[in-house]
C-alpha cells in the first residue's frame, strides 16, 4: 500500500478545506428551500384570520423571537419559530462556508506534519497538487496570484491553498515546510526554485530530521540539473554522522519525459528497424528544444542493441550551426574522444516557422542520412508541435515514404492528442502520432516524489554492488528492498544506472523476448544462451562507454590511473581491451537489465515472432 503524506491534524485541515468549499449541490439548497417554505408557509397559514399584509408580518416577526411566538404552545408556532431561526443561520453558512473553512483549516494547520508542500502556479504544479490529493495526501500549495477560480477548483479537492511568495522564510513557516514530508518548489524560474531550497534550508537549520525533507527542486536547464544533482552528491560527501535535515532532490520534467518514452517504446522502435531492414535506430528530430535534447540523450545513452549498430540522430533545426555548437559543448567529452565513441549525430537546416514540411524535406534527410526508424517534433510550442505533425504524418503516409511513429511533445494535454494521437491500434506499416511529455502525465507524485522511475535503476545498482553476475535472477525480496541504499548512491552512479534501466527493455528483446500480453502466460526469468550473451554483453560495454562520455568522463591517457574526482576512467577502452574480469562486470550488466525488465514486467515475458 502506498504512503500517505499526512499527520492527524493536516488530514483534518485538507478535509475541512474539501467540505467547507464544496459546491452547494441539491441537498443543502434542498435545506434551505425547505426551511424558508416551512417558515414563511407556515407564518401564512399560522395568521390566515388576519389581512395578507399583517400575516405577512406577523410571519417575518418569528426571527426576532417575538413574544407572539411564546404566548401560545401550540406546535405550529414552535415549527414556524425554530424554521425562521434556522433558515437565516443555514443560509449564512452555505454563503460564508469557504471563509469559515479556510479559517479553521489554518487552526489545524498548526498542528500540520508530514505534508507536502508545493511552490508554484503552473499547470504542472497545480497537477501534481491534484495528483497528490488523489493519493490522500494533504497538500498546501504555495501560490501567488493565482486566479480566483482556480483556486476554488483545488478547495473543493482538499487542497490548502496559501497566498505568498515561497522563497520567503515565513511564507514556508506559515506552511509549516518545516515538518513537511516533501517540498517541490515549482516555479517557472529555476533561480526562485534554489531560492526555494535555501530558504527551507534557512528555516530548518541543524534539526534533526529521520527521514530528512525531501526539497525536489524543478530545473528546465540541462546544464543546471547536473550541476545540482553533482553539488547534492559533494555534500552526501562531506556529510557528518546522521542524516541531513533536508535531501535536495533535483528534477526535471523533459528528462522524466524522455526516460519514460524510451522505456515505453524501445522494443516498438527495434521491432520496426528490424521490420524496414535498417542497420540501426535512426532518429530525426523536427526542432531540438529541452524536451528534445533530453530525447536525443536517452537514446545515444541506452538505445544499444546487439543486432543493431550504433543509433543514429538527425537534427533538423532552423538555426543548425549553433544548435550543433551548444549539443557539443554540453556533451564535450562525447565528441572530443573518437577512439572511444564517434557520436552518429548530424544537423541539417530546416525552418517550419517559415516553410511548411515537404517531400523535398524528407528526401534530403533520406539522401544524406538515410531512412529513419522514429521522428520527434519538438518545437516549443504545442500548437506548432501539432500543425507540423500532422504535416508530417501526411507526407509520411504518402506512397508509405515514412511508415514510422511521430512522437509529438505535448505539454498539456489536449483534446486532439486525447482523441486523434492515441499512437498505433493498427498492425499496418504506417505512420502514427503518439503525444508525449504532457504534465498530467508527468507531473505525478509518482514520478516526482516516489521516483518510480528511478526504482529501475536502484535495482540495476543493487544488482551490480553485490556482484550478481552468476545469477540468472534476483529474487523478488531483493528486487523490493533494493530502492533502501539508493538514496545515498552518488550522481555519477546514479545515472549509470538510470541508463542501464532504461536500457532494460531493449535487452529483453536482445534476448529474444517481449513482454507478455493480457491472457498470455509469460515467464518470469529470461534465458539468454552463451554466445549471445557476449554479443549483448559487447553491446553494453559500448553503451556503457557512450553513456559515461555523454556525462563528461573521458578515457584515462597514457600511464595514468583511474580518477573518480577527474572523472577519469581506465576502462573507456575497446571491448578486445578488456580483462576476463572487465568483459564479466558487462555481463553483470546484461543480467541487472534484465531484472529492471522483470520488475518493470511482473506479468513476464513470451518469445517474440
Amino acid at each position: 500500500m502506498a504512503q500517505k503524506y499526512a499527520n492527524v491534524w493536516s488530514r483534518a485541515a485538507a478535509r475541512l478545506t474539501a467540505f467547507s468549499h464544496t459546491q452547494a449541490g441539491v441537498l443543502r439548497w434542498g435545506v434551505l428551500v425547505l426551511l424558508t417554505a416551512v417558515w414563511f408557509g407556515g407564518g401564512i397559514w399560522l395568521w390566515r384570520e388576519l389581512p395578507f399584509s399583517e400575516a405577512l408580518y406577523r410571519t417575518f416577526s418569528a426571527v426576532s423571537m417575538w413574544d407572539a411566538y411564546f404566548d401560545a404552545r401550540e406546535p405550529m408556532r414552535e415549527v414556524v419559530r425554530y424554521a425562521a431561526l434556522a433558515a437565516p443561520v443555514v443560509g449564512l453558512l452555505f454563503a460564508f462556508s469557504g471563509q469559515l473553512g479556510r479559517s479553521l483549516a489554518r487552526i489545524f494547520n498548526l498542528g500540520a506534519a508530514h505534508h507536502v508542500v508545493i511552490a508554484g502556479d503552473s499547470a504542472a504544479a497545480l497537477s501534481l497538487a491534484q495528483d497528490c490529493r488523489k493519493r490522500k495526501d494533504s497538500v498546501i500549495l504555495i501560490a501567488d496570484g493565482l486566479a480566483e477560480e482556480t483556486a476554488l477548483g483545488l478547495r473543493r479537492k482538499g487542497v490548502i491553498v496559501l497566498e505568498g511568495e515561497a522563497v520567503q522564510v515565513e511564507t514556508l513557516r506559515t506552511a509549516r515546510a518545516h515538518h513537511a514530508a516533501h517540498v517541490v518548489a515549482y516555479e517557472p524560474d529555476d533561480t526562485a526554485n534554489l531560492q526555494i531550497e535555501a530558504a527551507v534550508r534557512r528555516l530548518v537549520g541543524d534539526a534533526k530530521r529521520r527521514p530528512p525533507i525531501g526539497v525536489h527542486v524543478s530545473t528546465r536547464s540541462a546544464m543546471l540539473l547536473k550541476e545540482a544533482r553533482e553539488m547534492r552528491s559533494s555534500q552526501m560527501r562531506k556529510k557528518k554522522s546522521g542524516p541531513p535535515p533536508i535531501d535536495p532532490k533535483p528534477f526535471s520534467l523533459e528528462e522524466m519525459a524522455a526516460r519514460a518514452l524510451v522505456q515505453k517504446e524501445s522494443q516498438t522502435l527495434l521491432t520496426l528497424a528490424q521490420q524496414l531492414g535498417q542497420p540501426r535506430l535512426h532518429i530525426v528530430f523536427f526542432g531540438f528544444d529541452a524536451a528534445a535534447e533530453a530525447v536525443a540523450e536517452r537514446v545515444l545513452m541506452s538505445l544499444w542493441s546487439a543486432h543493431f549498430e550504433a543509433p543514429r540522430l538527425t537534427v533538423l533545426s532552423s538555426d543548425p550551426a549553433a544548435t550543433e555548437a551548444g549539443f557539443k559543448a554540453r556533451h564535450r567529452e562525447a565528441f572530443a574522444n573518437p577512439d572511444a565513441w564517434v557520436a552518429d549525430i548530424a544537423f541539417m537546416a530546416f525552418d517550419w516557422n517559415l516553410a511548411a514540411a515537404g517531400a523535398e524535406v524528407l528526401e534530403s534527410v533520406e539522401q544524406a542520412r538515410g531512412k529513419p526508424t522514429a521522428i520527434v517534433v519538438s518545437t516549443g510550442a504545442d500548437p506548432g508541435n501539432i500543425h507540423l505533425s500532422l504535416g508530417l504524418k501526411r507526407l509520411c503516409n504518402h506512397g508509405n515514404r515514412w511508415p514510422v511513429p511521430i512522437y509529438m511533445r505535448e505539454t498539456s494535454q489536449s483534446e486532439f492528442s486525447q482523441q486523434y494521437a492515441k499512437g498505433d491500434e493498427t498492425p499496418e506499416l504506417d505512420a502514427y502520432l503518439l503525444a508525449f511529455g504532457a504534465h498530467q502525465v508527468n507531473a505525478t507524485r509518482s514520478r516526482i516524489i516516489d521516483g518510480s522511475l528511478d526504482q529501475g535503476a536502484a535495482i540495476a545498482h543493487e544488482h551490480y554492488n553485490k556482484g550478481l553476475g552468476a545469477k540468472d535472477a534476483m529474487s523478488m525480496r531483493e528486487l523490493q528492498s533494493a530502492m533502501k541504499d539508493w538514496g545515498d548512491v552518488l550522481e555519477t552512479y546514479r545515472a549509470a544506472n538510470r541508463a542501464v534501466a532504461d536500457a532494460a527493455m531493449v535487452k529483453a528483446w536482445d534476448a529474444g523476448f517481449r513482454p507478455a500480453l493480457k491472457g498470455e502466460k509469460g515467464d518470469s526469468a529470461i534465458a539468454v544462451p552463451a554466445a549471445l550473451m557476449e554479443k549483448m554483453a559487447r553491446a553494453e560495454h559500448d553503451r556503457w562507454m557512450a553513456e559515461r562520455l555523454m556525462s563528461g568522463w573521458r578515457p584515462t591517457a597514457a600511464n595514468e590511473a583511474r580518477n573518480n574526482d577527474l572523472m577519469a576512467h581506465d576502462k573507456i577502452v575497446a571491448w578486445d581491451q578488456l580483462s576476463e574480469a572487465d568483459r564479466n562486470n558487462d555481463v553483470v550488466q546484461v543480467r541487472a537489465s534484465m531484472d529492471v525488465a522483470r520488475l518493470m514486467h511482473k506479468e513476464g515475458f513470451v518469445a517474440r515472432g
